[in-house]
C-alpha cells in the first residue's frame, strides 16, 4: 500500500495556484476602466490595461494544478485505473493550455495569435469539464468499492462536478460572455473544494480509515488502544504496529 505520512504540498500548491489565478484576473478585471462582465469575455482582459496581471495569474494556476492532479490521482486508490489516468492525463494538458493562456498577445502576429489563443482557450474550458467529470465520477465511485483506500468526497461535490458541463454547454449555444465568466467561476470552486477537502482528511495508512482535523484526539486514542491490544497478544514487531506506531507519533504532535 503507498505510503500517506508524506507531504501534500501538492495541494497547497493547486490551492495557491487557483486563487491566485482568480485574485489576478478578477482584479484586472475590477481596475480595467469600463470592463463589463456582460459584454467582454475572459480572454479580452489579456489585451487591455492590466494584461500583465491576467497574464501571471494563468502561467502560475496552469503551473501549478499539475502537481496538484498528480496528487489528486495518488489519492483515489483502488478505483478504475483507466478513468483515473485519463482524468489525470486531460488535468495535465489542460493544466498547460491554462497556463499557455496566459501569453501576451503579439501584436506582429495577430491573426496567427488569436487562432493559438482560441484554440488553448477552448482546451482550458473543455479539458477541465473533461477533467472534472472524470475525477468526479472517481470521487462518487470510490466510497462503494470495499478496495478504495482515498478521501471520502462528499457526493455533492461529484454532483456539482457532473452540473459543470451544463454551463459548458450554454455558454457554446449562447456565446455569452456572462455563461462563460459563470463556467470560469465553477471550475475554480471545484478545484478549491477539492484541495480542502483533501487537506481536511488525513489517510493513516490503514485501508478505510479516515479522521477528519478536529477528531485527532479521538484517533489518537483509537490507535493508542490499538497498540496496546498488539502488545497484549506480542506482535508488537507485526509491520501494522510500526504504521500505528509513526501515527501515534503524528497525532502527538498535531493535538499539542
Amino acid at each position: 500500500m503507498p505510503e500517506r505520512l508524506n507531504s501534500n504540498m501538492e495541494v497547497y500548491f493547486g490551492l495557491f495556484g487557483t486563487i491566485t489565478t482568480a485574485i489576478c484576473v478578477f482584479t484586472a478585471a475590477f481596475l480595467t476602466p469600463d470592463f463589463d462582465f456582460t459584454i467582454h469575455f475572459v480572454s479580452d482582459l489579456g489585451a487591455m490595461q492590466f494584461k500583465s496581471l491576467f497574464s501571471i495569474g494563468f502561467v502560475i494556476g496552469g503551473s501549478l494544478g499539475i502537481p496538484f492532479f498528480i496528487y489528486l490521482e495518488r489519492e483515489l486508490t483502488n478505483v478504475n485505473h483507466s478513468i483515473r489516468r485519463l482524468a489525470t492525463g486531460a488535468s495535465i494538458f489542460t493544466s498547460v493550455c491554462v497556463a499557455l493562456v496566459g501569453i501576451i498577445p503579439d501584436e506582429t502576429y495577430h491573426e496567427i495569435f488569436l487562432i493559438f489563443h482560441n484554440f488553448v482557450a477552448s482546451i482550458a474550458f473543455i479539458g477541465s469539464c473533461i477533467y472534472i467529470t472524470l475525477y468526479s465520477y472517481l470521487m462518487y465511485k470510490g466510497p462503494k468499492s470495499k478496495l478504495y483506500t482515498g478521501p471520502m468526497f462528499k457526493k455533492l461535490l461529484a454532483y456539482f462536478g457532473f452540473s459543470i458541463n451544463i454551463p459548458l454547454i450554454l455558454f457554446y449555444i449562447t456565446w455569452s460572455s456572462v455563461m462563460e465568466w459563470i463556467l470560469f467561476g465553477l471550475i475554480f470552486i471545484w478545484v478549491i473544494i477539492t484541495a480542502i477537502t483533501l487537506l481536511e482528511f488525513r489517510f493513516f495508512n490503514i485501508a478505510g480509515v479516515y479522521y477528519r482535523r478536529g477528531k485527532f484526539p479521538e484517533a489518537l486514542e483509537r490507535f493508542e488502544e490499538s497498540l496496546k491490544i498488539l502488545n497484549e497478544l506480542d506482535i508488537k514487531e507485526h509491520p501494522i504496529a510500526e504504521t500505528i506506531k509513526e501515527n501515534i507519533e503524528y497525532l502527538k504532535k498535531k493535538v499539542k
